[in-house]
């Protein structure tokens, strides 16, 4: 999915809106919000906005969305907005809503490709009210940092395997990252607004790098490499960092230094 491409079908999805007169909008979120991410990887993430006492009848179909024929998978969640995937691997995500539900929208970014009237205000009342994801101070990202990991390993350790990978390689993982960037990048905005996760290769490809190379080793391990991680990048640049804490966790789940 080269830019071309990408906006070939958006074109294609707004002329085929324009013909429809149940359709007051199209809005493309997420990489179409923002052609300098668009690469092969892009999916369509499309807000359709529609008369409202249009949108029951527009969700139930995909007749207005260009190669809807093609769809090989189609979901609605249970927010209303539908994932679905072409023959070819393509993947679009979309919502149906009116004016007055769109101003709701979670929004940090948005490009309107058709308006036939009140969608740009809709879209900047939503982007204005947006409260975008919050984080803590690095004392309190540390201190989670060293409960996931206790909390990680011991449930590993009673036998709750897939509930302790997914807390030393999320929830650990996250706060490593938090406390990273609020430590060595102060000041820097985070590159997504909304998932903490991702883009971190922009800012620092090594440490995104080890992070990820320690998460895929074996649960215990990654909570063992991502506290070394730590100690090794976090600890030397904040005179806050907790070392007694980090000696405490190493001594309940008898790791060596």
């Amino acid at each position: 999915m080269t830019s071309a491409a990408f906006d070939a079908y958006a074109g294609r999805l707004s002329l085929a809106a324009s013909a429809d007169d149940r359709i007051l909008g199209v809005v493309l979120l997420g990489s179409g919000a923002d052609a300098s991410r668009i690469d092969e990887w892009s999916d369509h993430d499309i807000a359709l906005i529609v008369r409202g006492d249009a949108v029951a009848d527009v969700r139930a179909s995909t007749d207005w969305l260009p190669d809807g024929e093609r769809l090989v998978a189609v979901g609605r969640e249970w927010h209303d907005g539908f994932k679905a995937v072409f023959d070819d691997g393509r993947v679009v995500e979309y919502a149906v809503t009116d004016v007055t539900g769109l101003a709701t929208f979670p929004l940090a970014a948005a490009r309107v490709v058709l308006d036939r009237g009140g969608v740009s205000d809709a879209v900047a009342g939503a982007i204005a009210s947006t409260r975008t994801r919050l984080v803590s101070a690095p004392e309190a990202l540390a201190a989670a940092l060293l409960v996931h990991l206790l909390v990680g390993v011991g449930r590993l350790r009673r036998g709750e395997r897939l509930s302790a990978g997914n807390v030393i390689r999320s929830e650990a993982a996250l706060s490593f990252i938090d406390l990273w960037l609020a430590v060595c990048h102060p000041g820097e905005s985070h590159p997504d607004p909304f998932d903490g996760r991702r883009r971190i290769e922009r800012v620092d490809p090594e440490v995104a790098g080890r992070l990820d190379d320690a998460m895929e080793q074996s649960t215990e391990r990654a909570a063992r490499s991502i506290l070394s991680l730590a100690e090794e990048i976090i600890a030397p640049a904040w005179p806050g960092w907790p070392g007694s804490g980090a000696d405490a966790v190493r001594r309940r789940l008898g790791w060596s230094t």
